[in-house]
């Protein structure tokens, strides 16, 4: 059976113990001020790709997941390789400047989902409803599920002094992230919104920002406490490295189905290992696939 319970069994705190809802009313879902909350984030989204809602944790509630996060920070699965900002190998015959071909070092650490207490904060941020009805409106869902993946549902991402995310676009639909800790030098947030399309991978764009063209590129700093909702699949992105100290952020992962949950070879490539759950996933493939006819 999962260790993984549901939002009414290790909901601790209320949505407003969590968030500040003077500014960010998620309890109020009929509200005005809830509304202009969901347009300024669409706004964002629709423009950029990217929305930042300063200040949407609590300061007690994020000073006790900062403590948290620091305390299991010692246990995150480190990911070191050289990656293209594709995330693929390049086809043979490839020029040497494509972006295909530029594989940039890539280091950091996440904290597994069933690392965190089912009792402390930021599993009770993650199982929030509230938060999960806005980020479903504000990226135009109908509905959306908190993922049940017993490793990847919920995670803390640790950057070390000097570790940089290199130049990439995401694989995913979008990402939903808290800051949790910065610095004052580096850690910075850069991104060029839309610079590949379904139909154009846009190569020479690409190739300009990987060899330093600035010209569309966004910057930000995702301060402690900041939501950030954000689309990278057509976004090209990257975090600078830190400087005097480490960066953490708060990924939440919501899917649109709520079974879903991924399966064992996937959970040992990217934790080392997979759980019980993610081999009765692969039973549970399995079994739909001998009934197809």
């Amino acid at each position: 059976m999962s260790n993984v319970r549901s939002a009414d069994q290790t909901a601790r705190y209320t949505t407003a113990e969590l968030f500040d809802v003077q500014t960010y009313p998620l309890d109020q879902a009929d509200s005005p001020q809830y509304g202009a909350m969901v347009r300024e984030a669409i706004e964002g989204l629709t423009s950029d790709n990217c929305a930042q809602l300063e200040n949407f944790i609590r300061p007690d509630i994020l000073a006790a997941m900062q403590q948290e996060a620091d305390e299991l920070s010692k246990e995150a699965v480190f990911h070191q390789a050289n990656l293209n900002p594709y995330f693929t190998d390049a086809p043979e015959g490839t020029p040497a400047d494509h972006p295909l071909n530029r594989f940039s070092p890539r280091r950091h650490g996440m904290v597994r989902g069933d690392r965190f207490a089912r009792d402390g904060v930021i599993w009770s941020v993650f199982q929030n409803r509230d938060l999960c009805r806005f980020v479903a409106q504000a990226l135009g869902y109908e509905q959306l599920h908190t993922y049940r993946d017993p490793y990847a549902c919920t995670n803390v991402n640790v950057q070390p002094e000097g570790c940089e995310f290199a130049w990439h676009f995401d694989n995913n639909e979008f990402t939903v992230s808290f800051g949790l800790k910065q610095t004052d030098e580096g850690g910075e947030f850069e991104y060029v919104p839309n610079l590949r399309s379904r139909d154009d991978e846009n190569y020479d764009a690409v190739q300009k920002v990987l060899d330093g063209d600035r010209t569309n590129l966004r910057s930000l700093k995702l301060r402690p406490g900041d939501l950030q909702l954000f689309r990278g699949g057509y976004t090209l992105h990257r975090v600078t490295a830190p400087k005097g100290g480490e960066r953490q952020s708060l990924l939440l992962s919501y899917v649109t189905e709520p079974d879903d949950i991924t399966t064992s070879d996937k959970a040992i490539r990217i934790w080392g290992e997979a759980h019980p759950d993610h081999y009765a996933r692969d039973c549970q493939l399995a079994g739909a696939e001998s009934e197809t006819p």
